[in-house]
């Protein structure tokens, strides 16, 4: 089951500001594109990321490592806005599948497949994990990141607006649940980490404040955000206190 619907979506691409480019200068930006260029040195090909839009990704990984950009959108709202973006940021794409990733039938095909901030929106994750990898290549890669909302983040996001942690599966953004995906799903971990240190910008607000405590929130992470464009703080990442999850994994030939 989805805990989040199409319309929750649509609302979130219509307002996306186009060009979306990687941004060395974001912290999130910057520890994520860092992480990907430092495990991923050796592929090539096509690359099909699930729940792509803006794009952003898509057209780092054509940027960085010369891939064939694809996707799956089911947003159509999404899909006009992964198009617009490499327009904006004049990247060919070769294919944008608009639809249900769960309606259409894998093709084993893609030299890549990943996924950022998609299986956590879904009650049972492990059946998604194993739909990415039945699109992959055998030898392919499967990256898949999450945020990380335990931590420090979950008692600051319930102040904020307890409903944004409602529409993500908490129990999977931990490193044991990744590892455990090795056997069942029959892949090679190759990488598993905390990256992005502390993100100011990932718990999501409501505009103004209903109580004192959002306030105060609110004037911690605006403080922090400034404090945190310094690239001193990238490399500290723990459970409790980084912003995402990075899980790369190889899926064997035989």
């Amino acid at each position: 089951m989805r805990l989040t619907e199409v319309a929750f979506w649509d609302d979130c691409w219509k307002r996306y500001p186009i060009p979306s480019a990687v941004d060395f200068n974001s912290p999130f930006d910057r520890c994520l594109a860092r992480a990907l260029l430092r495990n991923l040195r050796d592929i090539h090909g096509d690359v099909f990321e699930v729940g792509c839009a803006p794009g952003k990704w898509l057209a780092f990984m054509a940027e960085n490592f010369g891939m064939k950009a694809n996707g799956i959108e089911y947003s159509d709202a999404g899909t006009q806005a992964t198009h617009r973006n490499f327009q904006a940021l004049n990247l060919p794409v070769d294919t944008i599948i608009a639809g249900d990733f769960f309606d259409i039938k894998p093709e084993p095909r893609f030299d890549v497949v990943m996924s950022f901030g998609f299986i956590e929106h879904f009650d049972k994750p492990d059946a998604v994990v194993a739909r990415h990898a039945a699109w992959l290549k055998p030898g392919g890669k499967l990256i898949i990141g999450v945020p990380n909302f335990n931590g420090i983040y979950k008692p600051l996001q319930t102040i904020l607006d307890r409903s944004i942690l409602d529409k993500h599966n908490l129990n999977i953004m931990n490193l044991g649940y990744f590892r455990g995906l090795v056997q069942p799903l029959r892949l090679e971990l190759q990488s598993l980490e905390y990256v992005a240190s502390f993100e100011p910008s990932l718990p999501v607000a409501e505009r103004g404040f209903k109580n004192l405590a959002q306030f105060l929130v609110k004037v911690f992470l605006r403080v922090s955000v400034y404090i945190r464009r310094s690239p001193v703080f990238d490399d500290i990442n723990a459970s409790w206190l980084s912003a995402y999850i990075l899980a790369i994994y190889r899926k064997p030939t035989t």
